[in-house]
């Protein structure tokens, strides 16, 4: 299935790891991958497009009946939201209809629902209840007695697990889960308890031990039963126990002191540019009010460093945010060093978390699994942009001057279609949309190739094909490239922008090898600290490859090694 494309301002559902889906609005494209701020709770994250979910259409599949303050209100700050904007951003078909609906009648959806529960449990348990009294018999006055006392035992038992047994499963079990219950074998086994009452007092029964007998049978029955709604109760809590957000996940988001080096680097970088950088809206980050820098303790335990004092964060430019990360990290690298020295106790420090209940080896291994994500993330890209490029070549194969094959590069532009791409792609590689443009209008080179009527009208379909996907295709690029104000020609504005483009990588001097390893554009943070660990990675690759430093003296066509004093 197609994922949907999603944008800055959309209101969905988040999928995090240990969590119910949670709702969220996004905040800033980062890459592959969206952040969005949770309703409810105000905290940030970055989440990738599959663990996203539009709001609307999903409400009823993902909406938990959890107690939680935070997740209450996340679902009536998104209700608010839906209803100003009009909709949660999804564009799709389907997605219309339903939202005037699904908003106007959400509001009270929380409300209501364990309103709902009770009621429904209330009339299955009075349904239960004997309506009618014992019918009159001619048994002896002793058994009527005993009769009379069985089925007064068996209403007393029902109407104490009406006015009970609901408050208890009530409290244990999440509303939409108490059908469950309601639907339990108890309710049938009741019947049967008042249907045998009713059998009892039939004039043909005269057997004085059987009443005794089913009246211990109907206790022990009544307890089973009650023992096996409890268990279940015990089961469904442990179960929304789990689904419910786990508060100590949420406590830690691990940073690296390489990153906070990078940080300082950056803000040096920023300052040199300070108008450019003060007319640009802040950067996407993964930000989280969380974060901290582990730093080992004394005691032996691992402890924590805040980042982040304040929450949320807002910044009008770029430079102001760089400059704020500058301070926060060389504050925290500071506090490291004193903790680590043994000059500053714990007592006298604030934002500091004693205990992250992670060993020293437990932090290199997430610190590990984050970064080979990231570089996962940048290698998952370039294969697209590897794939966009290979089916360009197809494509101009498929559609020559001399022959061509419409319906196999149709193929082809299905596939490119299908692909997920940002502008920076198609800025670096601007014949793409060139070519896309053209094959708009293509008509082939009919005049030249002797081709029999048959063949030609056969051609004329798949030509006329090729020409609608690529004008979807086309639609596409359009919707990837955020084009300034007052363009009046896509294809116009798109030049300007990669004229642009072109000029920032010649000014930042980058290279071949740089440009085409870019995932970002030339002057954006996120490119800046990918160049800053290509840097590194090509030192220590270089001084493990060379031990001994060499200098390479070279003369004519020969290459002479000298080792270096």
């Amino acid at each position: 299935m197609k994922r949907p494309n999603f944008k800055v301002g959309d209101k969905v559902f988040a999928k995090v790891k240990g969590y119910p889906p949670w709702p969220a609005h996004i905040v800033a494209e980062n890459g592959k991958k969206f952040n969005v701020e949770f309703y409810g709770t105000g905290e940030t994250g970055s989440i990738k497009s599959e663990d996203l979910f539009y709001y609307l259409k999903n409400k009823e599949k993902f909406q938990k009946p959890l107690k939680r303050k935070d997740y209450i209100d996340a679902f009536e700050q998104i209700e608010e939201a839906v209803k100003e904007d009009g909709g949660d951003g999804d564009e799709s078909p389907n997605s219309n209809d339903s939202i005037s609906n699904e908003s106007l009648n959400s509001s009270s959806a929380n409300n209501s629902i364990a309103e709902k529960t009770e009621k429904k449990t209330g009339i299955k348990r009075k349904r239960s209840l004997p309506q009618e009294p014992p019918a009159e018999t001619s048994t002896p006055k002793k058994k009527s007695a005993r009769l009379s006392k069985v089925s007064e035992d068996v209403q007393k038992s029902e109407i104490s697990e009406t006015t009970d047994e609901p408050e208890k499963v009530h409290k244990s079990v999440s509303p939409k889960k108490s059908p469950k219950i309601t639907k339990s074998p108890k309710v049938d086994i009741e019947k049967e308890k008042v249907a045998e009452v009713k059998e009892e007092t039939k004039p043909e029964e005269n057997d004085e031990n059987k009443p005794k007998d089913d009246k211990i049978a109907e206790k022990e029955s009544v307890k089973d039963e009650t023992t096996e709604i409890e268990e279940t109760s015990e089961v469904m809590e442990k179960e929304e126990v789990e689904e419910t957000p786990v508060e100590k996940q949420y406590k830690i988001d691990l940073v690296t002191e390489k990153s906070l080096k990078n940080n300082i680097i950056y803000a040096e970088h920023v300052k040199k540019s300070e108008k450019l950088f003060k007319d640009r809206k802040p950067d996407p980050r993964e930000d989280d009010a969380n974060q901290v820098l582990p730093v080992k303790l004394s005691s032996g335990k691992m402890g924590g460093i805040k980042l982040h004092l304040t929450w949320p964060l807002k910044f009008d430019n770029e430079y102001d945010r760089a400059i704020y990360d500058e301070t926060v990290s060389k504050r925290v690298l500071d506090a490291k060093q004193k903790i680590e020295e043994g000059t500053v106790s714990l007592e006298d420090m604030e934002n500091i978390i004693p205990d992250i209940e992670l060993s020293a080896e437990g932090v290199d291994q997430m610190v590990a699994l984050k970064q080979l994500e990231d570089k996962k993330v940048r290698v998952a890209r370039l294969k697209l942009e590897a794939e966009l490029l290979r089916l360009d070549v197809k494509i101009k194969n498929c559609l020559g001057l001399d022959k061509a094959d419409p319906k196999e590069a149709l193929g082809y532009l299905e596939e490119m279609c299908n692909l997920e791409f940002d502008d920076v792609v198609l800025k670096k590689h601007l014949h793409i949309v060139e070519m896309v443009r053209r094959l708009r209008k293509y008509v082939g080179n009919t005049r030249e190739w002797k081709m029999n009527d048959e063949s030609l009208n056969e051609f004329t379909k798949q030509a006329e094909k090729v020409r609608e996907m690529a004008e979807k295709v086309y639609g596409k690029f359009k919707q990837a490239v955020k084009l300034p104000e007052n363009c009046s020609s896509f294809f116009e504005g798109f030049t300007d922008l990669v004229n642009q483009f072109r000029a920032d990588c010649k000014e930042l001097e980058l290279t071949e090898s740089d440009i085409f390893v870019l995932s970002s554009e030339p002057r954006s943070r996120q490119a800046f600290l990918n160049r800053l660990d290509e840097k590194e990675t090509e030192k220590n690759t270089n001084d493990a490859s060379n031990p001994v430093q060499e200098k390479l003296i070279v003369n004519g066509t020969a290459e002479v090694s000298e080792e270096a004093s």
